[in-house]
């Protein structure tokens, strides 16, 4: 299966996460050849809480921004995309801008 030039750029920016954000950030929106992935079906694999998930993927997606801030492809080269606002987005928010952001 190939993956778009875009997904490869998302995949690229994911190995600035840790791996543990990447590789649940890969399942929860099925990249990189993953299936989509349940909360519940990671907490299993991962032997973690549904809750533990949860968080790291919301700290994986905003990490993912603060990385995609850092590259200036949202036009924020000065950064005042701020991150109070990244850290006080709720889960909903973060699965919306991913969800856009993939396409």
């Amino acid at each position: 299966m190939d993956i778009s030039q875009k997904e490869e750029s998302i995949l690229t920016l994911f190995g600035g996460l840790s791996k543990i954000q990447e590789n649940v950030l890969r399942m929860y929106f099925g990249l990189g050849g993953k299936p989509k992935t349940t909360l519940e079906k990671m907490g299993q694999d991962f032997d973690l809480t549904v809750e533990d998930v949860l968080q790291i993927k919301n700290e994986g997606i905003r990490e993912f921004i603060k990385l995609i801030v850092s590259t200036g492809i949202l036009g924020d080269k000065d950064k005042s995309f701020s991150d109070k606002f990244i850290e006080s987005s709720d889960s909903e928010f973060l699965d919306n801008f991913m969800m856009k952001f993939i396409g």
